[in-house]
Formats: structure tokens, sequence, C-alpha cells
């Protein structure tokens, strides 16, 4: 079962990898000061989501005899989208938007997967985060909608 819970942990902080990589490069686009500035926060608040993750995994790794650890295998969703992009803070903003998507339904599938209490209290709290990132993207994306 920790070995199981391991791999989940790791994918989640590989998918929250990404985002963070993809939202400094996304600062590093954008002239617009506001979403540097937000894509910025956004890179911070998965690190700490990151930490959070890692930190538990670690522990539970501890607990293996084998030595259990974690192993990097990033996922897709966000150096996909990395080609995709358009050039518009507008587009950045869409496709942002549509990966936080895919990171939350990634969160949500791993809820349900039964993981041990500590391990879903972790995850409820960084879902709770990543709702609040997602639901700010929307609104910027609409936002920018409407001023283009």
């Amino acid at each position: 079962m920790q070995k199981h819970t391991i791999k989940m942990l790791n994918d989640l902080v590989n998918r929250c990898e990404d985002a963070k990589e993809f939202y400094t490069s996304a600062a590093r686009q954008t002239k617009n000061e506001e979403l540097k500035n937000t894509f910025m926060k956004m890179a911070s608040t998965r690190e700490s989501i990151i930490i959070n993750l890692k930190s538990h995994a670690n522990s539970l790794a501890s607990e293996l005899d084998d030595g259990g650890t974690f192993s990097g295998q990033a996922s897709n969703i966000f150096k996909l989208l990395k080609a995709r992009l358009g050039d518009t803070d507008v587009s950045l903003v869409k496709e942002l938007e549509a990966a936080e998507n895919k990171t939350l339904e990634d969160f949500r599938k791993a809820l349900e997967s039964d993981p041990p209490e500590a391990t879903r209290q972790l995850i409820e709290r960084q879902l709770r985060i990543l709702t609040q990132t997602h639901n700010h993207m929307k609104n910027m994306k609409e936002k920018l909608k409407k001023v283009a």
C-alpha cells in the first residue's frame, strides 16, 4: 500500500513540478506585469505543494524495508501545452486554466484511490489550494477575454 501511495504522490509532485516550470516560463513570456506577478505566485504556490507532497512521501518511503525512494517521471500535460502556446496573454492564460483542470482531476483521482488517512488529509488540503489557483486562472481568462 505504501509503495502505491508513494507512486501516487510522486505523480502529483511531477504534475506540480511541470506546472511550476510552466508558470515560471509564462512569467518570462508575458509583458503584462499583473500576469507576470500572478504567474510567479502560481509557481511559488506549486513549490509549496511540491515540498508538502515530497515531505510526506519521503516519510512514507523511510518506513519501507527496501528503502523506496522518489523517482522522476515527468507528467506531460504542461510540457505538451508549451508546444501549443500562442503568443498572446489570452491564449497563455487559457492554456494554463485548461492545465489547471487536469491537475484538479489528478488530485481528485488520487483521493478516489483510497489513500491512507494522513495522505488523504494532505491531498485534500493541497486540492483546496489548487482549486483556488484554478479559479483565479479561470477569472483571469474571462477578464482577458473581455479586454481583448
